[in-house]
């Protein structure tokens, strides 16, 4: 039996992501995507560990990590247990949901093994968990107010055949929309106010801990 996942993007999660990248262009970088998922596992009325079944995954925040040492065990690990632990403590309980990543070369459209691993351990607590790599070439057309399509990739895990891009030879049981059909005219705004510099990721906070990771500012 297949199920299907539509995976739904605030604004706001939108936004910081590819701030994030557009900050460090020369470098690769990550974070991860907060939310919670909804839906029914297949076989029974509550979910289940397996992925499939019918499922909703809501991300309602990103959080930038690293722009070097994307792979550096101790780091990400710090990182991914103290995101956990702060939104599992909100109201709503938010957890982690899935993982992005833009590569360092701005021609280089490939999920790279470092993703994929990232990927796959962030889907053994949440097996519908996706991966948005940054598409360059929806970005360069943005300010041109030529794409109303997400400027990211998704890739989702499959069982046999792994991390597979959404209609591109695979993933057909995965959907990506925009919560709020303004994004990409705020992502271009905010663009041309060169707001990427006020992004803080877990690089910055951990050189310097009075860096806000949450970037509670970023939007004022």
């Amino acid at each position: 039996m297949v199920g299907s996942t539509r995976y739904e993007i605030a604004q706001t999660a939108y936004v910081k992501l590819v701030l994030h990248a557009l900050k460090h262009k020369t470098s690769a970088v990550n974070g991860v995507l907060i939310g919670r998922v909804s839906g029914v596992g297949a076989g029974d009325s509550a979910g289940n560990e397996s992925g499939v079944g019918n499922f909703t995954v809501e991300i309602c925040n990103s959080v930038p990590f690293f722009h070097s040492h994307l792979g550096l065990l101790p780091m990400l690990e710090l990182a991914l247990t103290q995101v956990d632990e702060y939104f599992a403590s909100q109201k709503g309980g938010l957890s982690i949901v899935g993982y992005y990543h833009a590569n360092e070369r701005f021609d280089d459209y490939e999920l790279s093994s470092v993703a994929r691993k990232i990927g796959d351990h962030i889907t053994r607590s949440c097996p519908q968990a996706g991966i948005f790599l940054l598409d360059n070439r929806q970005l360069g057309v943005l300010s041109k107010g030529a794409t109303q399509k997400p400027v990211v990739q998704l890739y989702v895990r499959e069982a046999v055949r792994g991390w597979r891009q959404l209609a591109a030879g695979g993933a057909q049981n995965a959907e990506l929309v925009l919560k709020e059909a303004t994004a990409n005219s705020i992502l271009s705004d905010y663009i041309s106010e060169h707001r990427e510099q006020l992004v803080v990721d877990f690089d910055e906070h951990l050189d310097d801990i009075s860096k806000d990771w949450l970037n509670t500012n970023l939007f004022d």
